[in-house]
């Protein structure tokens, strides 16, 4: 990871993989993600109905020769230059310790985090079997299955992925919509037993031991605390046309801008970004 590079890359999920299938990233370029393999969480989930263009760019996309690709590596800090033509600076964490990447540009490519139950804050117990999505698919692929009797809530098609998923590993489940329904009460210890629900001012329980919490997404941008990067209320990078932050020289794309569970505009971003920072238009 030594010298300078023209373009380094924080994320190597669907828009990182869509900005790189369209040409960005030939030249004297590093990406750097968390996970062991490209793809982001949602890859987790897939293959699946209604996500077949992403399954096939994770499944086809290939890392041209002028990208360094860094798995395992978690980006923990960003330094912007302070001249004009002076390097940007990334803190990289990786097993064998903390280093420093310097690059002309950096594309903030971080994506999202699931959000989980107690960003709600909702009453109850703390009991086991209460997750966000990415950890149903994690255990279901490593061969365990999570509960018995799984209630899914949430409204996005990934939440719906999610539910026939566990379906078909022979979970009973239940699907419950967060814009019909309020979870208002969590039950259970050492392990999940009930749920409750609020439906038209009346509410109403469910036995369950596992709870798939999948109501939205967040952007991944506490390690952005400090850089001078502008973010919204909610915490989303905040963007130019050119998605440019306020910082010349610093991009964002994908959920880091736009949280979604579905990464809805994920694929479309990283095409154009990668046309307006020289990949292919």
């Amino acid at each position: 990871m030594s010298g300078m590079y023209d373009l380094a890359i924080a994320g190597a999920g669907l828009s990182a993989l869509s900005a790189i299938a369209a040409g960005l990233g030939r030249r004297r370029t590093i990406m750097f993600d968390y996970q062991d393999e490209p793809g982001g969480f949602l890859k987790h989930a897939l293959p699946a109905p209604g996500f077949e263009t992403a399954w096939e760019l994770i499944r086809s996309t290939r890392i041209p020769q002028g990208l360094t690709a860094c798995y395992g590596a978690t980006v923990v800090g960003l330094l912007p230059a302070f001249e004009g033509g002076e390097p940007h600076t990334l803190v990289v964490r990786q097993k064998q310790g903390t280093s420093q990447v310097q690059a002309k540009r950096v594309l903030i490519a971080c994506g999202g985090l699931e959000i989980p139950r107690e960003h709600a804050q909702i009453p109850g117990s703390r009991p086991a079997g209460v997750m966000t999505p990415i950890m149903a698919h994690q255990l279901l692929a490593q061969g365990y299955l999570p509960g018995k009797r799984a209630i899914v809530y949430g409204d996005a098609h990934y939440s719906r992925v999610t539910a026939q998923r566990l379906a078909d590993a022979g979970v009973a489940v239940s699907l419950i919509s967060a814009s019909e329904a309020q979870l208002v009460a969590i039950e259970g210890s050492p392990r999940l037993q009930r749920v409750t629900f609020r439906r038209a001012g009346e509410t109403s329980s469910m036995e369950a031991d596992l709870l798939v919490y999948s109501v939205g997404m967040m952007a991944n941008t506490h390690w952005l605390k400090g850089s001078g990067i502008s973010t919204a209320e909610d915490g989303a990078v905040q963007v130019d046309a050119g998605y440019e932050t306020n910082v010349p020289g610093i991009y964002a794309v994908g959920t880091v801008i736009a949280p979604s569970l579905d990464h809805v505009d994920s694929l479309a971003m990283g095409k154009e970004v990668a046309s307006l920072l020289g990949g292919t238009p």
